[in-house]
């Protein structure tokens, strides 16, 4: 039976600020694995934070791209991660971004000023200052701020009205008609407020006296039922949504995962090709690995399967110099070579096999010649072999290669006993 957690850490049986713990499930395998947080929704309820900046947390954390499904309440974030990992990350989130840094009580709200300025308002202690963090969530959080109701203004949508908003809006005026000078001094509703079908009676109002989204009017009290059945009940609940998430396969939610990285790819290739310099790509890769939270490794992984085609020896040839500063930004250099030669097995062996698998040599060749590729790693990577057909023939096809890298490292060696 799962318990329920103290916010913020802390043993207390009698502490009233409770979260469920996290559960998580991984589905899928090889470049398509991904880990579901199934009860996103719930634990981000109890710490009073939208479920996306949650799960956004966790994939920026991990190095991971991430997708919150609304539907099933369910956070997905990119690779293998265990519930251990992940409770870690959520741990880390609320002293961050819950906890009041005065008082250390999850009794804050985010809000954000005009001035593009991250505030925490603390209902227990008034502490209401600026977060100064600098995590890469506050860009996140500035293109998503909060809509005060547990949920988020996605990025692109703020101030802008739909028709159906429109004719609320229509509707709420003939109703109203006879208002009085008086009512015109209340403060209107912001733009934001206004497009989400607030008035400005509500807009008023402070985060706790918004109703959640169940039509439940919390009243400002966080804590949550601890009775054996409430338990019971909830673990019934998440029950039921692990099976709703097993069973949710559908093409709508690998359609949505994929836009996702078409859109990183896409930015990607804006940011390398063209008529720029090096250095401007460099700061263009900067800025899209900053906004999708992108780790080291990533920008090569795009641009092997966004950038790179048919013609990849000239077009290698062209970005050698960014590929350079790339690696040169790596921090852990053997572990981008092998994500590297991942790539170029996708490329010469899936993508183009029929114009590159016989390229093979030459493209290692580049890359070692770009010091981009050392010669132990290549040779660690043909002798490991591969068990799957595309790896047997590309390494297949890079042998000659491998085989004049081995020669040359003898003959090395050879001069060093002479002298």
């Amino acid at each position: 039976m799962a318990s329920l957690l103290n916010i913020g850490g802390g043993d207390d049986p009698a502490y009233r600020y409770k979260m469920p713990a996290v559960l998580s499930k991984v589905e899928g395998r090889g470049n398509g694995i991904k880990t579901v947080i199934v009860n996103a929704s719930d634990v981000a309820k109890a710490l009073k934070r939208p479920p996306e900046y949650l799960t956004k947390y966790c994939a920026v954390e991990l190095g991971a791209l991430s997708l919150y499904d609304k539907e099933q309440g369910a956070g997905t974030v990119n690779g293998n991660h265990t519930t251990a990992t992940l409770q870690e990350k959520v741990d880390k989130f609320i002293k961050q971004w819950v906890l009041c840094p005065n008082c250390k009580l999850p009794e804050t709200s985010i809000e954000i000023t005009k001035k593009k300025d991250i505030i925490f308002d603390c209902k227990a202690c008034g502490y209401h200052k600026s977060s100064g963090l600098t995590h890469k969530l506050c860009t996140f959080i500035l293109n998503n701020p909060p809509d005060g109701a547990g949920g988020i203004i996605p990025a692109g949508t703020t101030g802008k009205k739909s028709k159906e908003d429109k004719k609320r809006e229509k509707m709420e005026k003939k109703e109203g008609g006879g208002k009085d000078d008086a009512d015109d001094e209340i403060e209107q509703p912001s733009k934001a407020d206004a497009a989400y079908g607030i008035t400005a009676s509500e807009a008023i109002n402070d985060f706790d006296a918004i109703p959640d989204a169940d039509g439940d009017d919390d009243d400002g009290d966080w804590s949550m039922d601890t009775s054996k059945e409430a338990v019971e009940k909830r673990m019934q609940e998440a029950a039921e949504n692990f099976e709703k998430v097993d069973l949710k396969k559908n093409d709508a939610d690998i359609d949505e995962f994929e836009m996702q990285k078409q859109e990183i790819t896409c930015a990607v290739r804006s940011a390398v090709t063209g008529d720029v310099s090096t250095d401007q790509a460099v700061k263009n890769l900067m800025s899209v690995a900053k906004e999708h939270g992108l780790n080291c490794d990533d920008p090569f992984c795009f641009i092997f399967q966004g950038v790179l085609d048919a013609s990849a020896i000239e077009q290698l040839k062209k970005l050698q110099k960014l590929l350079c500063k790339l690696m040169k930004s790596s921090t852990d250099k053997k572990k981008t070579q092998k994500a590297i030669l991942t790539q170029v097995e996708q490329l010469v062996g899936e993508r183009f096999k029929d114009v590159l698998l016989s390229k093979t040599k030459f493209i290692l060749k580049l890359l070692y010649d770009f010091d981009l590729l050392e010669e132990e790693i290549i040779i660690k990577w043909f002798e490991k072999g591969s068990k799957k057909k595309l790896g047997k023939a590309v390494r297949a096809a890079a042998e000659e290669f491998v085989t004049w890298l081995q020669t040359a490292e003898e003959d090395s060696s050879d001069d060093e006993d002479d002298d």
